[in-house]
């Protein structure tokens, strides 16, 4: 996993609420209280041995859904309200699934492209759209790359974030679990 991710600090301090994803499958939720830092956000935070910040969001109104992606090729669309508690508890165990090791988590509003690369150099560009969102934190996702030969995905990336000459020709259209098309030459994840 990459280090810890944020929107724009401008976006992120605007939201009443910040949810901070951590390396042990945990989110914390931090009122905001006027923070203009990620040091003040996270000095809010009593972390626990070896729990890191992977991910930050800001919520209003729990709208949206959190994508999450796993190494063995399943993504997940999960509704921001599974986050949302009656009692204001700081710390939510079991906020994204333990059973794969994570390589992507967004916040989205709207349904986004995504480009997944697997560790043998295999694409596929897909829409969220194509993902059934649940409720379930934990969801194993669904398949959304093929694993051959032992490949895992390595990376999914917005596709305002990579470089693909013909961007189409990774696209699945009909359906996700496939194994994609190799990565052409120039082309950059």
């Amino acid at each position: 996993m990459q280090p810890a991710k944020i929107k724009t600090a401008s976006d992120l301090f605007s939201f009443p609420e910040i949810l901070v994803f951590i390396t042990k499958y945990s989110v914390y939720k931090i009122s905001n209280r006027g923070f203009k830092s990620l040091p003040q956000v996270i000095s809010q935070i009593e972390f626990e041995e070896g729990e890191k910040p992977i991910y930050f969001t800001g919520t209003k109104n729990y709208s949206g859904h959190l994508i999450v992606a796993f190494q063995n090729g399943k993504a997940g669309k999960i509704s921001m309200t599974a986050f949302q508690t009656e009692h204001n508890r700081k710390k939510l165990k079991n906020a994204y699934n333990d059973e794969s090791k994570l390589v992507f988590i967004e916040h989205i509003e709207n349904d986004i492209d995504l480009v997944a690369l697997s560790s043998i150099n295999k694409v596929v560009l897909f829409n969220t759209s194509m993902i059934k969102p649940v409720d379930s934190r934990t969801t194993k996702g669904v398949q959304v790359m093929k694993q051959k030969d032992n490949s895992l995905m390595i990376k999914i990336k917005k596709l305002n974030q990579v470089k693909l000459q013909d961007a189409e020709y990774y696209r699945k259209k009909e359906s996700l679990n496939q194994f994609g098309y190799y990565l052409k030459q120039g082309d950059e994840i």
